[in-house]
């Protein structure tokens, strides 16, 4: 019951963004937009926004170095975009999949694994901040937009600082994580579960306590934002806005945002977000950007399903394995407490 009113819930919750999206935009207008959009560059838009899961690949493989290095990049890709692929289809345990599944076929422990994803989170906060931050000083925004614009700048700086700090925070755990399970060894067991966990996830930041490591992870992750931005700028102009890279970097942070509504397919948050942004901070006619908004979602989407698709065949994995894969991640603070009491 309770899975069936997560999906009714979000099912009305896109409803609703779709229908803000398409309010006051002429039907013959959108769909002449769309009808006359660069197909094209789309094309080029979603090979780009693609190609940027090699950055990530890359960014994870030093992030778990420290529990086993030279995982190999064939498995970490299957399980990053089979784990988009269950998010898109409305199964918001694809974070979850993508550990657990490469945790089951290479044998690696569990907790590090899931923790290098709390950690990939908080790189992706980091790099999607940062360029938020380059483009407001260059982005240009709409003349009516201005004193908005100056908020823009005060907050980039302010939730770079944040990020940064959870990423310190998380390194520290990994380091003291040892002294840290011999004083939870004697506390009660919710105690120990919460500490577990905590400690469990913390070691997959191990890895940013080492420079060597620090420098490649970091270059990963701003060149994968750096590649979504790119497809997305192409993306947005296939649709026939005229807008510049910096200010596809302000966008990032509301893009995010909207993928992150819990809707089918990220449908409707992310089209939201993206008219938004296109209309509000730099001036875009509502009909064209809310073309951009379907065609970027089209262009970050058809990839995912057919490349996901394609490899559940190829590397005979099937729906019911990642589902249970991913409730495997329910075992982490039993399994974390546990060996805090031994």
């Amino acid at each position: 019951m309770a899975s069936v009113a997560r999906t009714v819930l979000g099912i009305l919750i896109a409803a609703a963004l779709i229908y803000w999206v398409l309010r006051g935009i002429d039907p013959k207008e959108l769909g002449s937009t769309l009808a006359n959009a660069s197909w094209s560059l789309l094309a080029l838009a979603a090979l780009v926004n693609l190609s940027h899961n090699v950055f990530r690949v890359f960014r994870w493989r030093w992030l778990l170095e420290p529990t086993r290095a030279g995982v190999p990049f064939r498995p970490m890709f299957a399980a990053v975009i089979l784990g988009y692929m269950t998010t898109l289809a409305g199964a918001r345990v694809g974070e979850l999949v993508r550990p657990a599944l490469l945790s089951a076929r290479e044998k690696l422990p569990l907790g590090p694994t899931v923790g290098t994803i709390v950690a990939d989170r908080l790189l992706d906060g980091f790099s999607i901040v940062t360029l938020f931050a380059v483009g407001s000083a260059t982005a240009s925004f709409a003349p009516e937009a201005a004193p908005m614009a100056a908020k823009i700048r005060s907050w980039a700086w302010i939730a770079l600082a944040f990020v940064v700090l959870g990423l310190v925070v998380l390194a520290l755990l990994s380091g003291a994580a040892p002294r840290l399970r011999q004083w939870l060894a004697p506390r009660s067991a919710p105690l120990r579960w919460i500490g577990g966990v905590v400690l469990g996830l913390s070691e997959g930041a191990a890895a940013l306590r080492s420079f060597r490591r620090l420098v490649p992870i970091v270059a990963s992750s701003l060149a994968a934002w750096v590649t979504i931005a790119a497809g997305t700028w192409l993306g947005i102009r296939s649709a026939g806005a005229t807008v510049s890279l910096p200010d596809v970097f302000v966008l990032l942070p509301l893009l995010a945002a909207g993928i992150a509504i819990p809707t089918p397919g990220a449908a409707g948050g992310y089209h939201a977000t993206m008219k938004f942004g296109l209309t509000t901070l730099f001036g875009v006619d509502p009909t064209h950007a809310a073309g951009a908004g379907v065609l970027m979602h089209l262009a970050v989407a058809i990839p995912i399903f057919v490349g996901g698709m394609v490899l559940l065949r190829t590397e005979k994995i099937s729906w019911a394995d990642m589902v249970a894969a991913a409730k495997q991640v329910r075992t982490l603070g039993r399994l974390e407490a546990a060996e805090a009491a031994s």
